[in-house]
């Protein structure tokens, strides 16, 4: 009875480590995988504050090249109110202002390739974090 008695402590022992070890394995992973989404929580928003700061500047760009160019509009049309005061016949003042309206329209219409330019830059920075955070997690997922 003593050889029962001592074999079933002996395999309720084994029993009770096989359990601890199950158990600490697993809050061991648990705790990696808790670490493991800290840091990737952390990166994702390192990534979108770069991304915000970089949608910032772009902001800011095109607010500067939009003040420019209204400024220039602003003198140039200023400029043709003088020359078209100073006119001394009708033809010369329609020569004045058909000039005007066409270099006028090709400003407007170069200046909105600047912007668009100026733009697409500015979401491709703007966009790249965040692409390269998305990337990174995609290689990590196709490794697990």
């Amino acid at each position: 009875m003593a050889t029962t008695a001592h074999s079933a402590k002996a395999a309720a022992d084994q029993a009770a480590d096989f359990g601890y070890d199950a158990f600490k394995t697993t809050v061991d992973r648990s705790i990696a995988a808790f670490d493991g989404i800290a840091v990737n929580s952390k990166l994702n928003l390192e990534a979108l504050a770069d991304s915000v700061g970089a949608a910032a500047e772009c902001a800011q760009t095109l607010s500067a090249q939009a003040a420019a160019y209204g400024k220039k509009a602003m003198e140039d049309h200023l400029a043709t109110a003088k020359k078209l005061a100073t006119a001394k016949s009708v033809q010369e003042a329609f020569d004045i202002q058909t000039g005007y309206a066409k270099f006028a329209v090709e400003s407007y219409f170069a200046e909105l390739g600047r912007w668009s330019d100026s733009f697409t830059v500015s979401m491709q920075r703007s966009i790249k974090p965040l692409n390269d955070r998305f990337s990174a997690a995609a290689a990590e997922f196709a490794v697990r």
